[in-house]
Protein backbone atom coordinates (compact mmCIF):
# COMPACT_ATOMS: atom_id res chain seq x y z
CA UNK A 1 0.00 0.00 0.00
CA UNK A 2 1.52 3.44 -0.71
CA UNK A 3 1.43 6.55 1.22
CA UNK A 4 -1.64 7.83 -0.85
CA UNK A 5 -3.65 5.10 0.00
CA UNK A 6 -3.20 5.45 3.97
CA UNK A 7 -5.84 7.24 6.07
CA UNK A 8 -4.86 10.60 7.57
CA UNK A 9 -6.34 12.77 10.15
CA UNK A 10 -8.12 15.42 8.10
CA UNK A 11 -9.87 17.21 11.22
CA UNK A 12 -8.43 16.39 14.77
CA UNK A 13 -11.47 15.79 16.79
CA UNK A 14 -12.35 13.64 19.94
CA UNK A 15 -16.30 12.99 18.74
CA UNK A 16 -17.85 10.19 21.20
CA UNK A 17 -19.52 8.79 17.66
CA UNK A 18 -18.75 10.70 14.87
CA UNK A 19 -21.22 9.09 11.86
CA UNK A 20 -22.87 10.08 8.62
CA UNK A 21 -20.47 12.07 6.66
CA UNK A 22 -22.06 13.32 3.18
CA UNK A 23 -20.57 15.73 0.92
CA UNK A 24 -22.28 18.53 -0.61
CA UNK A 25 -21.27 19.12 -3.90
CA UNK A 26 -22.77 22.36 -4.42
CA UNK A 27 -21.32 23.86 -1.12
CA UNK A 28 -18.04 21.82 -2.22
CA UNK A 29 -18.25 20.49 1.72
CA UNK A 30 -18.13 17.77 3.78
CA UNK A 31 -21.37 17.42 6.60
CA UNK A 32 -21.02 14.99 9.33
CA UNK A 33 -22.04 14.52 13.11
CA UNK A 34 -21.15 13.51 16.36
CA UNK A 35 -24.42 12.00 17.65
CA UNK A 36 -23.47 11.64 21.30
CA UNK A 37 -22.34 14.92 20.89
CA UNK A 38 -25.62 16.52 19.47
CA UNK A 39 -23.98 18.42 16.83
CA UNK A 40 -23.37 18.96 12.63
CA UNK A 41 -19.69 19.41 11.62
CA UNK A 42 -18.58 21.37 8.09
CA UNK A 43 -15.61 21.10 6.56
CA UNK A 44 -14.73 23.39 3.44
CA UNK A 45 -11.25 21.34 2.32
CA UNK A 46 -10.18 23.72 -0.34
CA UNK A 47 -9.91 25.76 2.97
CA UNK A 48 -9.95 24.34 6.04
CA UNK A 49 -12.82 25.98 7.46
CA UNK A 50 -14.35 23.84 9.84
CA UNK A 51 -17.58 25.01 11.78
CA UNK A 52 -20.24 23.51 14.29
CA UNK A 53 -23.39 23.93 15.31
CA UNK A 54 -24.90 22.06 18.52
CA UNK A 55 -28.41 20.59 18.63
CA UNK A 56 -30.30 20.01 21.50
CA UNK A 57 -30.93 16.42 21.35
CA UNK A 58 -28.98 13.35 19.17
CA UNK A 59 -28.80 13.93 15.55
CA UNK A 60 -28.33 10.97 13.56
CA UNK A 61 -27.38 12.51 10.20
CA UNK A 62 -28.06 15.07 7.71
CA UNK A 63 -29.31 15.60 3.75
CA UNK A 64 -28.76 18.18 1.40
CA UNK A 65 -32.50 19.46 0.78
CA UNK A 66 -33.22 20.25 -2.59
CA UNK A 67 -35.76 22.76 -1.93
CA UNK A 68 -32.64 24.48 0.22
CA UNK A 69 -31.58 23.54 3.69
CA UNK A 70 -31.31 19.81 4.93
CA UNK A 71 -33.44 17.08 6.28
CA UNK A 72 -32.44 15.78 9.44
CA UNK A 73 -32.88 12.92 11.54
CA UNK A 74 -33.09 13.22 15.16
CA UNK A 75 -33.55 10.74 18.29
CA UNK A 76 -37.38 12.67 18.57
CA UNK A 77 -38.05 12.52 14.63
CA UNK A 78 -37.17 13.59 11.30
CA UNK A 79 -36.82 17.84 11.19
CA UNK A 80 -36.49 20.51 8.47
CA UNK A 81 -33.42 22.45 8.98
CA UNK A 82 -32.42 25.89 7.36
CA UNK A 83 -29.00 26.79 5.55
CA UNK A 84 -27.47 27.70 8.42
CA UNK A 85 -28.79 24.14 10.36
CA UNK A 86 -31.14 24.99 12.20
CA UNK A 87 -34.41 23.22 12.85
CA UNK A 88 -37.19 25.33 10.98
CA UNK A 89 -40.39 22.20 11.19
CA UNK A 90 -40.35 18.52 12.57
CA UNK A 91 -41.19 16.86 9.81
CA UNK A 92 -42.63 13.43 11.00
CA UNK A 93 -42.35 12.28 14.83
CA UNK A 94 -39.77 9.33 15.81
CA UNK A 95 -41.85 5.86 14.96
CA UNK A 96 -40.48 3.78 17.67
CA UNK A 97 -39.97 4.23 21.73
CA UNK A 98 -37.47 7.32 22.21
CA UNK A 99 -36.34 6.49 25.65
CA UNK A 100 -33.77 3.29 24.10
CA UNK A 101 -34.37 3.57 20.63
CA UNK A 102 -33.22 6.40 17.87
CA UNK A 103 -32.47 6.69 14.64
CA UNK A 104 -28.69 5.59 13.23
CA UNK A 105 -27.85 5.34 9.24
CA UNK A 106 -29.29 6.82 6.59
CA UNK A 107 -29.15 8.59 3.12
CA UNK A 108 -31.08 8.90 -0.16
CA UNK A 109 -31.45 6.82 -3.00
CA UNK A 110 -31.08 7.82 -6.56
CA UNK A 111 -34.51 9.80 -6.94
CA UNK A 112 -33.98 11.81 -3.66
CA UNK A 113 -36.30 9.36 -1.69
CA UNK A 114 -34.93 9.08 1.99
CA UNK A 115 -34.02 5.94 3.86
CA UNK A 116 -32.86 6.31 7.40
CA UNK A 117 -32.75 3.00 10.21
CA UNK A 118 -32.86 2.92 13.40
CA UNK A 119 -31.81 0.97 16.21
CA UNK A 120 -31.99 -0.47 19.92
CA UNK A 121 -29.58 1.57 21.66
CA UNK A 122 -29.50 -1.57 24.41
CA UNK A 123 -28.99 -4.05 21.68
CA UNK A 124 -31.34 -6.48 23.40
CA UNK A 125 -33.94 -6.87 20.52
CA UNK A 126 -34.14 -6.87 16.92
CA UNK A 127 -36.98 -4.20 17.23
CA UNK A 128 -35.68 -1.33 14.69
CA UNK A 129 -36.54 -1.02 11.64
CA UNK A 130 -35.07 0.33 7.96
CA UNK A 131 -37.61 3.36 6.72
CA UNK A 132 -38.21 5.54 3.59
CA UNK A 133 -39.52 8.92 3.50
CA UNK A 134 -40.73 10.02 0.22
CA UNK A 135 -41.62 13.30 1.35
CA UNK A 136 -45.45 11.93 2.38
CA UNK A 137 -45.19 9.50 4.37
CA UNK A 138 -42.56 7.59 6.51
CA UNK A 139 -42.85 3.99 6.07
CA UNK A 140 -41.26 0.76 7.05
CA UNK A 141 -39.56 -1.57 4.99
CA UNK A 142 -37.12 -3.95 6.55
CA UNK A 143 -38.26 -4.59 10.19
CA UNK A 144 -36.95 -6.94 12.85
CA UNK A 145 -33.14 -5.78 13.23
CA UNK A 146 -31.20 -4.51 15.91
CA UNK A 147 -28.58 -2.13 14.86
CA UNK A 148 -29.65 -0.57 11.03
CA UNK A 149 -26.20 0.41 9.18
CA UNK A 150 -24.45 0.09 5.94
CA UNK A 151 -26.72 1.53 3.67
CA UNK A 152 -25.62 2.30 0.10
CA UNK A 153 -27.14 1.59 -3.62
CA UNK A 154 -25.39 0.04 -6.55
CA UNK A 155 -24.27 2.41 -9.41
CA UNK A 156 -26.84 1.39 -11.33
CA UNK A 157 -29.89 1.86 -8.77
CA UNK A 158 -30.73 -1.71 -9.22
CA UNK A 159 -29.75 -2.99 -5.54
CA UNK A 160 -30.62 -1.51 -2.41
CA UNK A 161 -27.34 -2.25 0.16
CA UNK A 162 -27.41 -2.42 4.31
CA UNK A 163 -26.55 -4.54 7.37
CA UNK A 164 -27.73 -5.33 10.94
CA UNK A 165 -24.76 -4.92 12.60
CA UNK A 166 -24.60 -7.17 15.11
CA UNK A 167 -25.19 -9.89 12.68
CA UNK A 168 -21.74 -9.03 10.84
CA UNK A 169 -24.01 -9.97 7.56
CA UNK A 170 -24.39 -7.18 4.71
CA UNK A 171 -27.66 -8.00 3.02
CA UNK A 172 -28.88 -6.80 -0.45
CA UNK A 173 -32.41 -6.81 -2.29
CA UNK A 174 -33.43 -5.79 -5.67
CA UNK A 175 -34.26 -2.18 -5.90
CA UNK A 176 -36.85 -0.41 -8.50
CA UNK A 177 -35.78 3.37 -8.28
CA UNK A 178 -38.75 4.46 -9.89
CA UNK A 179 -41.04 2.88 -7.20
CA UNK A 180 -39.02 2.82 -4.72
CA UNK A 181 -39.74 -0.84 -3.85
CA UNK A 182 -37.86 -3.93 -3.09
CA UNK A 183 -37.61 -7.52 -3.28
CA UNK A 184 -36.58 -9.83 -0.32
CA UNK A 185 -33.40 -9.30 1.46
CA UNK A 186 -30.58 -11.87 0.45
CA UNK A 187 -26.95 -12.60 1.89
CA UNK A 188 -24.84 -10.88 0.20
CA UNK A 189 -21.36 -10.51 2.60
CA UNK A 190 -20.67 -12.27 5.63
CA UNK A 191 -17.98 -11.13 7.16
CA UNK A 192 -18.20 -14.42 9.78
CA UNK A 193 -16.43 -15.95 6.78
CA UNK A 194 -13.79 -14.25 6.55
CA UNK A 195 -10.63 -13.27 8.94
CA UNK A 196 -12.05 -9.79 8.98
CA UNK A 197 -12.38 -8.20 12.65
CA UNK A 198 -15.01 -5.81 13.53
CA UNK A 199 -18.72 -5.22 13.02
CA UNK A 200 -19.99 -3.32 9.60
CA UNK A 201 -20.81 0.39 10.05
CA UNK A 202 -21.65 3.02 7.90
CA UNK A 203 -20.67 2.36 4.14
CA UNK A 204 -20.70 4.06 0.58
CA UNK A 205 -20.44 2.62 -3.08
CA UNK A 206 -17.49 3.41 -5.92
CA UNK A 207 -18.03 4.06 -9.65
CA UNK A 208 -17.18 0.38 -10.17
CA UNK A 209 -19.88 -0.89 -7.84
CA UNK A 210 -17.05 -1.91 -4.91
CA UNK A 211 -18.66 -1.68 -1.31
CA UNK A 212 -16.71 -0.33 1.26
CA UNK A 213 -17.28 -1.06 4.78
CA UNK A 214 -16.50 0.52 7.79
CA UNK A 215 -15.57 -2.07 10.49
CA UNK A 216 -16.40 -0.84 13.74
CA UNK A 217 -14.32 -2.18 16.55
CA UNK A 218 -11.87 -3.84 13.87
CA UNK A 219 -9.56 -0.59 12.51
CA UNK A 220 -10.22 -0.75 9.01
CA UNK A 221 -12.13 -0.27 6.01
CA UNK A 222 -12.94 -3.14 3.81
CA UNK A 223 -13.46 -2.36 0.09
CA UNK A 224 -15.64 -5.40 -1.78
CA UNK A 225 -16.41 -6.05 -5.74
CA UNK A 226 -19.78 -5.77 -6.96
CA UNK A 227 -19.95 -9.71 -6.28
CA UNK A 228 -19.40 -9.07 -2.70
CA UNK A 229 -16.03 -10.33 -2.66
CA UNK A 230 -13.13 -8.75 -0.80
CA UNK A 231 -10.52 -6.41 -2.44
CA UNK A 232 -8.80 -5.01 0.07
CA UNK A 233 -8.59 -3.83 3.98
CA UNK A 234 -7.42 -0.43 4.55
CA UNK A 235 -6.46 -0.40 8.25
CA UNK A 236 -7.19 2.94 10.36
CA UNK A 237 -4.81 4.17 13.68
CA UNK A 238 -8.42 4.87 15.02
CA UNK A 239 -10.46 1.35 16.20
CA UNK A 240 -13.78 2.50 15.55
CA UNK A 241 -14.37 3.58 12.03
CA UNK A 242 -18.28 4.14 11.27
CA UNK A 243 -18.65 5.51 7.79
CA UNK A 244 -17.16 6.19 4.52
CA UNK A 245 -18.03 9.12 2.14
CA UNK A 246 -16.60 9.90 -0.76
CA UNK A 247 -16.03 13.62 -1.62
CA UNK A 248 -13.64 16.47 -3.25
CA UNK A 249 -14.62 17.98 -6.74
CA UNK A 250 -13.69 14.33 -8.31
CA UNK A 251 -14.88 12.38 -5.83
CA UNK A 252 -11.66 10.77 -5.28
CA UNK A 253 -11.18 11.43 -1.39
CA UNK A 254 -12.72 9.30 0.88
CA UNK A 255 -13.66 10.70 4.00
CA UNK A 256 -14.00 8.35 7.73
CA UNK A 257 -15.62 9.26 10.68
CA UNK A 258 -14.43 7.44 13.72
CA UNK A 259 -15.62 7.24 17.20
CA UNK A 260 -14.12 6.76 20.99
CA UNK A 261 -17.20 6.27 23.10
CA UNK A 262 -16.46 3.56 25.75
CA UNK A 263 -12.91 3.79 25.34
CA UNK A 264 -10.57 3.60 27.56
CA UNK A 265 -7.66 5.85 28.18
CA UNK A 266 -5.24 2.75 27.37
CA UNK A 267 -7.53 2.29 24.66
CA UNK A 268 -6.69 5.70 23.41
CA UNK A 269 -3.26 5.50 23.40
CA UNK A 270 -3.32 2.43 21.32
CA UNK A 271 -6.02 4.35 18.70
CA UNK A 272 -4.87 7.82 19.09
CA UNK A 273 -6.87 8.92 15.94
CA UNK A 274 -9.67 7.83 17.44
CA UNK A 275 -12.88 10.40 17.56
CA UNK A 276 -11.20 12.42 14.22
CA UNK A 277 -12.03 12.66 10.66
CA UNK A 278 -9.89 10.84 8.39
CA UNK A 279 -9.26 10.71 4.86
CA UNK A 280 -7.02 8.93 2.02
CA UNK A 281 -6.98 9.67 -1.64
CA UNK A 282 -8.18 6.97 -4.47
CA UNK A 283 -8.37 6.04 -7.43
CA UNK A 284 -11.62 5.25 -8.32
CA UNK A 285 -14.26 8.11 -7.89
CA UNK A 286 -17.45 7.53 -5.69
CA UNK A 287 -20.75 7.96 -6.61
CA UNK A 288 -22.49 11.53 -6.12
CA UNK A 289 -25.45 11.41 -3.29
CA UNK A 290 -28.60 12.22 -4.43
CA UNK A 291 -30.54 15.46 -2.23
CA UNK A 292 -33.79 14.67 -0.97
CA UNK A 293 -36.16 15.21 -3.38
CA UNK A 294 -40.44 14.98 -2.31
CA UNK A 295 -42.42 12.96 -4.66
CA UNK A 296 -44.58 14.83 -6.17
Amino acid sequence: MNDAARFKVTVPLAMELGEGPAWHADEAALYWVDIKGFAVHRLVPETGAHTRVDFDEAIACVVPDARGGFIAACRSGLWQLDRQLIKTAHINAAPYETRRHRFNDGGCDPAGRFWIGAMNEDVDKADADLYCYDGQALVSRVPAMTITNGLAFSPDGTWLYHTDTPTRVIRRHAFDVATGEIGPGESWIDLNKTDLDGYPDGAAVDARGHYWSALFGGAAVARFDEHGQLVARYPTAALNPTMPCFGGPDLKTLYVTTAREDMTARDLARWPESGALLAMAVDTPGLAKASFRPVS
